[in-house]
């Protein structure tokens, strides 16, 4: 896949199993965001497929989205109420199934507070980075997807509300196939399973005693540690 004649993916090839958690790790600008948006069917590959369950991505891609659910560091709420933002993940969620939701998500009294599930967005109530990403999640919860995909999905989450909101996202992808994209630990260590995308390839896949300890998922963890190492002396 190319983009301005710059070449992104480069022959990738990934295997992902049902129930997997598998974490995709590279630097900045190679591709990470980018093989997500083809796994879901909103860029096309100018070579190659995507296979779901032996069968081509394009000819199922509505029962595809049916099944899966991407919370992005692009998803964003509307200008509308609550209920509205949480019904484009299912129209036909009953009142029941928002209240779930939200309180699956930890966000049930807060939107009480702001007025109920029928408030506008925005304009009346302001929330937090911690909160817009709980609200995010809550329409994964009424999706109840098979495969939950996370790109970044803590952008703009203060180190505070982190531990929360990656518990709430823990609790929710235990039973589900999880690819993740993330610069944060927490969200990492979600996964079981880790490829390396280094030059628009695939250069490693595997668990984390299968990466060598030059390899670039070790290298980076050992950087995190450095870099917090002080406050722990």
């Amino acid at each position: 896949m190319s983009f301005h004649e710059r070449v992104i993916l480069d022959g990738v090839t990934l295997r992902i199993n049902a129930g997997d958690k598998i974490a995709l790790l590279g630097p900045s600008g190679e591709g990470k965001s980018t093989l997500l948006r083809v796994l879901m069917g909103l860029v096309e590959p100018l070579s190659g497929s995507v296979i779901i369950n032996d069968m081509p991505l394009r000819s199922i891609l509505n029962e595809w989205r049916g099944i899966s659910f991407m919370l992005s560091q692009r998803s964003h709420l509307f200008r509308r109420s609550i209920r509205e933002n949480l019904l484009m993940a299912k129209e036909d969620a009953t009142e029941g199934d928002i209240e779930y939701a939200l309180k699956f998500v930890g966000m049930w009294e807060r939107v009480l507070q702001w007025g109920g599930i029928d408030k506008v967005a925005y304009e009346d109530f302001q929330p937090s980075g911690g909160e817009k990403s709980r609200l995010l999640l809550a329409r994964g919860v009424l999706r109840n997807p098979q495969v939950l995909i996370l790109d970044e999905p803590l952008e703009g989450v203060d180190k505070e509300s982190e531990k929360e909101v990656v518990d709430r996202i823990k609790a929710f992808a235990k039973d589900k196939t999880l690819i993740v994209v993330s610069h944060r630990l927490s969200i990492l260590a979600m996964a079981d399973i880790f490829a390396t995308l280094e030059n628009g390839k695939i250069t490693k896949v595997g668990k984390l005693e299968e990466h060598e300890k030059d390899s670039l998922l070790k290298k980076y963890i050992s950087a995190e540690k450095q870099m917090t190492e002080k406050f722990w002396r």
